[in-house]
């Protein structure tokens, strides 16, 4: 990736220079975009191919997993049913291997989740992976919201975020307002630092725009908890909470 040099920049900040062409995120995923030309001529080394095959395979094992067993994946999956975008994993799944800092993707020019085989090789990773990315698709489905908007794309990283990446701690529960109101602040800098983080990764924009994006439409999409329904909490059954109660709206049941 070209990018322009930035004097005393970081190596944090050389992750996020800007480059001379947009190509919205398509950079990380080598057979999409206009990557898909000069990215067909197949590996030289048979063993690098099999060892890519092997963690495809593994991928493909662990999305069939999360797709019938993980209960925040088969509720987006329900939502996204219930909006009239039913998933089909043969079709709106795809294993892939990318480069770069990611795990997975969504591509909206072919409505298909990623998931990064070679990042995302355990079926904890998978799930989360595939929760978030399904957010994506979910958004598109029902706010046919426009990724090259990036007011639009901060918002729906801000949910993924909220969802999927930022977790209050057990002090949540507690009765104190002063701890509530310091948890909940602390909760809200992580989900601001992802999305910002997700949308540099993804735009070709300086901090300022990004960060400007990301605060323009936090309060709204913060606290929209379509189809969660509530933040799940890490190591608890929220998710399985999530999922019980989304026969309220018609999310639940099966995913045939």
């Amino acid at each position: 990736m070209d990018s322009k040099k930035r004097e005393g920049s970081t190596d944090e900040e050389k992750l996020f220079q800007l480059t001379r062409d947009e190509d919205y995120g398509y950079e990380f995923y080598p057979g999409r975009g206009r990557n898909v030309e000069s990215n067909k001529e197949p590996t030289r080394w048979k063993w690098l191919q099999g060892r890519q095959n092997f963690g495809k395979l593994n991928c493909l094992q662990n999305v069939d997993w999360c797709y019938h067993q993980d209960p925040v994946v088969k509720l987006i999956s329900g939502a996204l049913k219930e909006y009239g975008c039913k998933v089909n994993p043969m079709r709106h799944i795809s294993c892939e291997e990318c480069t770069g800092r990611v795990n997975g993707g969504y591509d909206p020019e072919t409505n298909q989740v990623v998931v990064c085989h070679n990042a995302s090789s355990n079926r904890k990773m998978c799930c989360n992976v595939l929760a978030h990315e399904l957010i994506h698709a979910f958004d598109f489905c029902r706010a046919k919201i426009d990724f090259k908007n990036i007011d639009h794309l901060a918002c729906t990283e801000i949910r993924a975020a909220n969802f999927m990446h930022c977790s209050f701690l057990s002090a949540w529960s507690a009765d104190e307002a002063s701890l509530f109101g310091r948890i909940k602040k602390q909760h809200q800098a992580c989900v601001k630092n992802k999305a910002f983080l997700s949308v540099m990764t993804v735009r070709n924009v300086s901090k300022e725009d990004a960060m400007d994006a990301v605060n323009r439409v936090f309060d709204r999409c913060y606290a929209d908890l379509t189809p969660m329904g509530r933040i799940p909490r890490r190591r608890s059954h929220d998710g399985d909470r999530c999922y019980s109660e989304g026969y309220l709206f018609g999310y639940t049941g099966t995913n045939s």
